[in-house]
């Protein structure tokens, strides 16, 4: 028997001073035969499953962690059914990235399965579902998810929103479809599917999504007068204006178009706003660098940060958004241009600060090339991005040395307290080049959903004033 089994505390020694190459062939070794879960658990192991999997994907080993991931499917079948969400989110992104969505299957049936359990890692993943375009899959996990995730009394308020806007946005594109083929709505059952999410159902609401869908345009000072009088309402139109024209001129679904209209407006709805930016689109829209750096660097730069792909989402998804009120001449020339300029400058030093593999954040260059980009500046950077894939490191052959995790703690505790007494309440720079990372050995420990701002109820949308929901803030018509 091996040491593995015989003395754990003693095996974990040598395996903790190992180098990465050796710690992971230690492990594969392991794992290639099964383990007694009950072991497994005692000695919590998926703690360095955890480690071993985060070493090869962060040297970007593909097939390597993709083959680990098998092997701990087909050996562990236990152990993984019990801990899956902290390894399937990577064969689910590669699957995005390399198109081939069939072979994420498997793992999103193990999140629909136990969405409760797993909500901190399957909101991410709903993130890439929605970005990177994959409608069917993001309506289909959302449908199935909804209601066990909203009825749970372990989640926090609101978890379930993420999964009703999916579900909004796909009953809006389909409401699309029919009229583009000249059929009629069956507004009866798109209201009570509506009010089962917490929607609002009127008829007046019913015309205007009809007028929108079907191409009817608004003068533009009518929506900035509605935008001065009902904001709420103005955002509600504008963003399904958003959705059409995205699926017209890019063929993106109103899934993914919605998911980047909701990341961009979340940016601008978590702003300390005034009355007087809240009373003009100008104002409203207009927004400083440093509003950007602090909101991505909230959103991106902390300890156990799941959501950069929503950072990468606001970034350049600005553009698009832009590009749309521009054409709906919601924005003066100038609001535009200063936006352009300031996520473009942003951009720049996002790409030059950061060291990872771009490849999982392509789904930027799924949704087609913004106008104030030329073609080949978008050829170029799409080529920059997906060509990260192939961006590999050897694990280190060098020793580990042991961690002084007393040093480290009273380190990082330091450092906290010397942030936080020199900017309160503020995140540290999203361009910093320096960068937290957990502990090596440490689970990576679960992030409660963001509380919402009172802000966002500029953003606050249709949600029926007698439902026992509460208004769901910031999402559009999802």
């Amino acid at each position: 028997m091996s040491l593995f089994f015989e003395d754990f505390d003693e095996w974990y020694e040598a395996y903790e001073t190992a180098s990465p190459l050796e710690q992971y062939e230690i492990v594969l070794g392991i794992v290639s035969s099964p383990i007694p879960l009950d072991y497994a658990v005692e000695t919590d192991f998926v703690s360095i499953l955890i480690e071993v999997q985060g070493l090869l994907e962060g040297n970007n080993l593909l097939e390597h962690a993709l083959s680990f991931i098998a092997t701990l499917q087909k050996q562990q079948p236990a152990l993984y059914q019990q801990e899956f969400y902290y390894f399937d989110n990577f064969p689910i992104r590669y699957a995005l990235f390399s198109r081939e969505l069939s072979l994420m299957d498997e793992a999103l049936a193990r999140y629909k399965q136990d969405p409760v359990k797993s909500i901190d890692e399957l909101l991410p993943i709903l993130d890439d579902l929605r970005f990177y375009d994959a409608r069917e899959q993001a309506a289909d996990v959302s449908h199935v998810v909804y209601q066990p995730v909203a009825t749970s009394s372990k989640l926090m308020g609101y978890a379930e929103d993420d999964f009703g806007a999916v579900i909004m946005a796909d009953m809006l594109e389909q409401t699309y479809e029919t009229l583009q083929q000249g059929n009629t709505v069956d507004w009866e059952a798109w209201g009570k599917e509506s009010v089962s999410l917490g929607f609002e159902n009127t008829t007046e609401l019913q015309q205007e999504i009809v007028q929108i869908l079907t191409g009817e345009t608004a003068p533009p000072s009518a929506l900035v007068t509605l935008f001065q009088e009902e904001p709420e309402v103005a955002l509600r139109q504008l963003s399904l204006r958003f959705n059409v024209k995205m699926a017209a001129q890019n063929q993106l679904s109103f899934v993914c178009s919605q998911a980047i209209w909701s990341a961009v407006i979340g940016f601008l709805g978590e702003r300390q706003l005034s009355k007087k930016q809240l009373s003009h689109p100008d104002r409203f829209f207009d927004f400083e660098f440093k509003e950007l750096d602090r909101y991505i660097g909230r959103l991106m730069g902390n300890l156990f940060s799941f959501r950069q792909s929503m950072g990468f989402a606001v970034i350049w998804g600005l553009p698009h958004v832009y590009d749309v009120l521009r054409a709906e001449a919601v924005i003066e020339e100038a609001v535009y241009d200063s936006a352009i300029a300031t996520t473009t400058k942003f951009q720049a030093l996002m790409l030059k600060g950061w060291s990872a593999p771009l490849w999982r954040f392509s789904f930027v260059h799924r949704w087609g090339k913004p106008k104030h980009q030329t073609d080949q500046d978008f050829a170029d950077e799409t080529q920059r991005f997906a060509s990260t894939i192939d961006d590999s490191e050897p694990l280190s052959t060098e020793p580990t040395e042991k961690p002084d995790w007393e040093k480290i703690l009273t380190n990082m505790a330091k450092e906290i307290s010397q942030k936080s007494s020199n900017n309160p309440g503020l995140p540290r720079s999203s361009t910093s080049n320096q960068s937290e990372q957990p502990p090596a050995n440490a689970k990576p420990r679960r992030t409660p959903k963001p509380r919402k701002s009172p802000i966002q109820e500029v953003k606050a949308l249709n949600k029926g004033k007698g439902s026992k929901k509460k208004k769901k803030k910031g999402k559009g018509f999802s």
